[in-house]
């Protein structure tokens, strides 16, 4: 059981660090050089795979009375996760992102 509280707390600091480090890179280099496909593909599949992580988490913290409050507590610690990703998508998406063309016109 230990394994798996593990398991969610490590999943939750991942996720909230591979997101941030891919939003910072999009907004520093720009859509050109990188691209927001694979931003949306990894929150796509973050949101996946920590559902499914939280389902069972939450389940058993159902079923087990004696990690009851640390598997909880974990629950709790893959939640935060959720506003950080909707403020990352509000972001990504209105973020005024124009490339500047230098052109030199005669």
């Amino acid at each position: 059981m230990e394994n798996l509280i593990e398991t969610g707390q490590i999943t939750a600091l991942i996720s909230f660090v591979l997101g941030t480090i891919l939003l910072s890179f999009y907004l520093y280099f720009g859509e050109p050089s990188f691209p927001v496909e694979l931003v949306i593909g990894f929150i796509i599949a973050t949101i996946i795979f920590n559902t499914v992580l939280f389902s069972v988490l939450l389940g058993a913290a159902i079923l087990n009375q004696k990690y009851r409050l640390e598997l909880l507590k974990t629950c709790g610690i893959m939640l935060f996760n959720i506003p950080i990703s909707i403020l990352y998508f509000y972001i990504l998406f209105t973020f005024p992102f124009t490339q500047t063309v230098y052109e030199t016109t005669f």
